[in-house]
């Protein structure tokens, strides 16, 4: 019994209320539960050491039962005397003493917490992201939307449309604005991470003023600002993660994050939330107010927009050749068509421009200034047409 010796003693022990009082042909000797360091279970025998010395081997008091019903009496006696040792006793002790059920039930709560917990930190972990990776990030998706579509070269309206836009421009924004035109019929625009938007042409010919354009880009700009870009790639790697959790290794977990990170860029700016559009669009109404604009232009291009998609739908506009749906069938690569099927703005719904038109007549949102002059705006009218 005192750990250096090989020469077991056999004995008589009584189970008390807080000791175990051993005894044998020469040796008596009282034990504490509490002075025990842990318990081992094997059939009707257990065995209780007493210290946790590699160096030296450890006293065990073995103690053998005539039945397991007996075992199971003692070994939750001993663990309801250790209970208050340390947090791994008290746990150790509700385990052996807790219905079972009540211990999945407590389990699967606790995990289904946890993993509410993961996902709410990881949806907000973009805040701790420095700017700065914002603007690397647009960089990379810049060469992807300048390889998939066709800039135009025309200076002149890219200065006038980027001359514009720095009047919308927050004054403390942390990114630059570069504005480019793409010739293209599609009436769209849309933002990259950090700063850069992309206007494609067919937009000067279906909004019906400059100020309907101001709206669009002040909704851009709200993507931005709020860092949607950013905010969807970590919501998409932390979602990965959650799944990685649930399913196991066996999804190949590592393979679906570095997946998510080479479609990065496109995340970065292709399709967002519901609850992101409608917070670029009230930031884009204040941010008209604010520089002198109306935010009418906004809502007034949103139905311009739903009327649009509508004739789309009804394929009265922009018909695919039999030719082209083949081609697209049989091409699996990222193209200007599968890009254009998944831009940023979002085919906007009744609801949205009802509520923006609430929050213009709650803030009663005036303004009388013009985006681009009336010279100016036709000019665009005319430059950078599809070829």
């Amino acid at each position: 019994m005192d750990g250096r010796s090989p020469i077991a003693k056999m004995g008589d022990s009584e189970i008390l209320e807080d000791t175990i009082h051993f005894e044998s042909e020469d040796v008596e000797i009282q034990f504490e539960y509490t002075k025990f360091h842990k318990i081992e279970v094997t059939e009707l025998k257990i065995q209780l050491i007493l210290i946790p010395d590699e160096h030296i081997e450890s006293p065990v008091l073995e103690i053998s039962f005539t039945n397991k019903e007996e075992l199971k009496e003692f070994r939750k006696h001993f663990l309801t005397q250790r209970r208050e040792k340390g947090f791994l006793d008290k746990f150790n002790h509700w385990i052996h003493t807790t219905n079972k059920v009540k211990i999945l039930a407590s389990f699967a709560i606790a995990f289904l917490f946890s993993l509410g917990v993961i996902y709410y930190l990881a949806n907000h972990s973009y805040i701790f992201v420095p700017s700065e990776w914002d603007i690397k990030l647009g960089e990379s998706t810049k060469s992807i939307m300048e390889s998939e579509f066709t800039v135009c070269k025309d200076k002149k309206a890219e200065n006038i449309l980027s001359n514009s836009l720095q009047s919308l421009v927050p004054k403390d924004s942390k990114f630059k604005y570069e504005v480019k035109i793409l010739s293209n019929s599609t009436p769209n625009a849309f933002a990259i991470s950090g700063g850069k938007i992309y206007v494609l042409s067919g937009i000067f010919n279906q909004a019906k003023n400059s100020n309907e354009l101001a709206g669009v880009l002040a909704h851009e700009i709200g993507h931005v600002e709020r860092r949607h870009h950013i905010r969807n790639l970590t919501k998409a790697l932390s979602t990965a993660f959650l799944v990685s959790i649930i399913v196991g290794p066996g999804l190949g977990d590592l393979d679906l994050i570095e997946t998510l990170t080479e479609l990065g860029s496109t995340l970065l700016f292709l399709s967002y939330s519901r609850q992101f559009e409608e917070e670029s669009d009230s930031y884009g109404v204040t941010l008209l107010a604010n520089n002198g604009y109306h935010p009418r232009g906004m809502t007034a291009f949103f139905r311009s927009m739903l009327d649009y998609e509508k004739s789309l739908t009804s394929g009265t506009i922009l018909e695919e050749s039999e030719s082209e749906k083949q081609e697209d069938e049989e091409s699996t690569s990222l193209t200007a068509n599968n890009l254009l099927n998944f831009l940023s703005t979002h085919p906007p719904t009744e609801e949205r421009i009802q509520a923006i038109q609430k929050l213009i007549t709650e803030n009663n949102y005036k303004g009388n200034r013009k985006f681009i002059s009336d010279k100016d705006w036709k000019y665009l009218q005319g430059s950078c047409l599809e070829l």
